[in-house]
């Protein structure tokens, strides 16, 4: 009887929550893919976030290209004027004037001036003269030639003249806008050979025959 009373008095163990062996690595799977979805989330909205500011970019490059190729970029013919023609018995002189509009500098690579009497050139300049124009300036060039006075009819008091002045150059902008001219004005007078004086003329518009634009 002792002994079962001894055993009845000694109390029970407590029970003892087992933990499965395999619950550990279910919440760290778990844990570890939410910060594995967290983070292609945030490199997804990074990626789109810098995709959407270089197109932004892009455009306003683009957009800023072409307001300034249509307006300060454009490139103009330069503007040609003869201001005055005069003789001196044989020889003719001319005063030209160069405008160039262009926010670049244009360069003049060659000038020429011819005196025609009909079919037949009479007199001429073909000197080469390279010069540059800076942008938005105006420049003035004297031209003088000889007329050939042999090939003029003798019994005449005055001739009818036919004077051309032809300027060919190019301008460019940051090696990108790039416009070759070749400008031509034409000039109709009457001309006494043995006479010093101011001549009456009257110019044709100017043509550029040979325009030629690159980009």
């Amino acid at each position: 009887m002792a002994d079962s009373k001894e055993d009845q008095a000694k109390p029970l163990a407590p029970l003892s929550l087992t933990t499965r062996s395999d619950q550990p690595l279910e919440d760290h799977h778990y844990y570890h893919d939410d910060r594995t979805k967290h983070f292609h989330s945030r490199s997804r909205t990074r990626l789109i976030l810098c995709c959407g500011f270089i197109a932004s970019l892009t455009l306003i490059i683009a957009f800023t290209f072409i307001v300034l190729s249509l307006t300060v970029f454009h490139l103009h013919s330069p503007t040609l004027t003869v201001d005055s023609i005069s003789n001196r018995n044989a020889t003719v002189s001319l005063e030209i004037s160069l405008r160039n509009p262009n926010a670049a500098s244009f360069k003049v690579r060659n000038v020429t001036f011819l005196l025609h009497y009909g079919d037949f050139v009479v007199a001429e300049d073909t000197g080469r003269r390279s010069e540059t124009i800076p942008a938005k300036r105006t420049v003035r060039m004297n031209l003088t030639a000889e007329i050939v006075t042999t090939k003029l009819p003798a019994s005449l008091a005055g001739v009818d003249l036919k004077s051309s002045v032809v300027v060919s150059g190019k301008v460019k902008i940051f090696k990108i806008f790039k416009k070759s001219v070749h400008l031509t004005k034409d000039c109709f007078m009457k001309m006494t050979i043995n006479n010093s004086s101011k001549l009456t003329f009257q110019c044709s518009r100017t043509r550029n025959a040979h325009e030629q634009i690159q980009t």
